[in-house]
């Protein structure tokens, strides 16, 4: 089974493939974040591969979530594509990092 080491991971999730015939381990598609499009890279847990109409759990590590802070909550569901064609969604389990915690939310109180 192939392993992908990263420095962190920001979220732990479901991940299901919907309209793809197989991607693996690695694969990093673009993500919808509120109207954001950013790339994750997925890391799945237990296999090395996912096949049309697949689930397992896994980690997403996003790029750049500076720009969409603040923005994930565990029960969201974010689409995932190649190009400009849909191919599945991840369901967020546990999110590991504050920046993208809705419930870390910096408060404005001075």
């Amino acid at each position: 089974m192939v392993e992908f080491f990263m420095d962190h991971y920001d979220i732990r999730a479901k991940i299901t493939i919907t309209d793809k015939d197989e991607c693996f381990s690695g694969y990093r598609p673009a993500h919808l974040i509120n109207n954001y499009l950013t790339t994750g890279v997925h890391t799945y847990i237990g296999t090395d591969s996912l096949k049309n109409g697949q689930s397992t759990e896994g980690y997403v590590t996003f790029i750049s979530p500076e720009y969409y802070p603040h923005t994930l909550s565990v029960g969201d569901k974010i689409s995932f594509q190649d190009g400009s064609k849909t191919v599945g969604y991840i369901e967020v389990l546990e999110i590991y990092s504050d920046l993208l915690n809705a419930d870390k939310e910096p408060s404005n109180k001075t």
